[in-house]
């Protein structure tokens, strides 16, 4: 109905493409964003990369200015904490006690960085990375402190080091796998990736657990590994995972599942109660898994699929996921699932400029990671993850002539 509100409980990406579509989509009812952050919604990846080097600024991370979303009819209440679902009476109930009646309820709540649990983690110096304010803070630390250390060496990790290490600071990261990027799921590209971190001068730690951030009084001076080696450090940036944020729908009785379970159109176990992005567990159309995705394009993909069905568009959601991460000037592609991969065929490989990492359960194509290849490439492989595509000799895979659908026999 055009008179009963959407709330959407998140300010990220999400919940900003979910208030843009369905506005373009001419949904008629009032949206309104209730969001902790201060700042209007924001993309992610820019944090990691151009705004962390000083390349961009924090408006040029915005979404969209903030005065558009007014003259949109979308209400954002920033800085705004919601304490409780009442589904009883269809409110919201703030950390300042003020009530948010709603028509329907979007959950857009994200995800929290885990802080590692070890001795002088609250230090000064020591910062988790993922809002727009956690990376200002880094950026505005890395000015003075000539030595970081970069917890983590999946993507908030790898990321955050390789900018880091090109604004000039030393860098030291430690990871307690014993590759980098380990959600590659391809042991030779992460071999590789070694390699150029260690061209570019960063120090790999990989196999080391950290035991103790040291320091003088709160300030970080340092950290000690398990070996017994102190890593000399001022900035200290963990990139340990994220934890979604799921409270406010299990204490109100929704089904959860390391995240908020929704159906096929996003729908919770609450009737009425919605759950996109970082925070959803969704049947993923591709590998009919059931799937927590923390990637920009799934945030973008879902919010704006349902701002659009909530608008009366309705359609099947059969995004293929895909998401990129940029390493020094290498940037990599992933589709599918390659979590879901019992192995992984390289073709090419990143000094040549050109690779394509094949991801197969059994013989059935559940991932690929690409790099420097055009975007009909990434097209042709996103069809054949979408159509389940299979192939009997492995082979055909590292043939440079053949082009994926051919290799597959397409």
């Amino acid at each position: 109905m055009a008179d009963e509100p959407i709330v959407v409980v998140g300010g990220g990406l999400a919940a900003g493409r979910l208030a843009q579509e369905y506005r373009a989509a001419e949904g008629e009812a009032l949206v309104t964003l209730v969001s902790s952050d201060d700042a209007p919604p924001y993309h992610r990846p820019p944090l990691t990369k151009g705004f962390l080097r000083g390349e961009a600024e924090r408006d040029d991370t915005l979404i969209r200015p903030a005065e558009e979303w007014e003259d949109d009819l979308v209400e954002l209440r920033l800085g705004s904490t919601v304490a409780e679902l009442d589904v009883d009476a269809a409110e919201l109930v703030t950390d300042g006690g003020e009530r948010i009646p709603y028509g329907t309820l979007v959950l857009a709540t994200g995800a929290r960085p885990r802080v590692l649990p070890i001795p002088g983690a609250d230090r000064v110096g020591v910062h988790t990375y993922r809002t727009l304010a956690d990376a200002d803070a880094v950026r505005t630390a890395s000015a003075e402190a000539h030595k970081t250390l970069v917890i983590g060496g999946s993507f908030i990790g790898a990321e955050v080091a390789a900018s880091l290490r090109l604004r000039g600071l030393d860098v030291t990261l430690v990871e307690l796998g014993e590759r980098l990027m380990p959600a590659l799921a391809c042991t030779e590209l992460s071999v590789e990736l070694e390699q150029l971190y260690r061209d570019e001068g960063i120090e790999l730690r990989l196999e080391t657990e950290l035991e103790e951030l040291v320091g003088n009084g709160r300030l970080l001076g340092g950290a000690r590994t398990s070996t017994g080696e102190t890593i000399e450090c001022y900035l200290a940036v963990m990139g340990v995972g994220v934890e979604p944020n799921v409270e406010l729908a299990e204490a109100a009785g929704a089904t959860i599942d390391d995240g908020i379970v929704v159906d096929e159109r996003f729908c919770s176990s609450l009737d009425g109660i919605y759950a996109i992005g970082d925070v959803a567990k969704f049947p993923e159309p591709v590998s009919g898994r059931l799937r927590r995705i923390e990637h920009w394009s799934n945030a973008n993909a879902q919010g704006g699929h349902l701002g659009r069905q909530l608008a009366g568009k309705r359609a099947r959601y059969d995004e293929v996921p895909v998401f990129f991460t940029q390493l020094f000037d290498r940037k990599l592609q992933v589709l599918g699932d390659p979590a879901a991969a019992d192995a992984c065929v390289l073709r090419g490989s990143l000094a040549d400029g050109r690779l394509i990492g094949f991801h197969l359960d059994g013989s059935k194509l559940v991932g690929a990671v690409v790099h420097g290849e055009a975007a009909d490439v990434l097209a042709e492989l996103e069809q054949l993850l979408r159509d389940g595509a299979t192939i009997d000799d492995q082979a055909r895979l590292t043939d440079e002539h053949l082009r994926p659908a051919a290799a597959f026999g397409v």
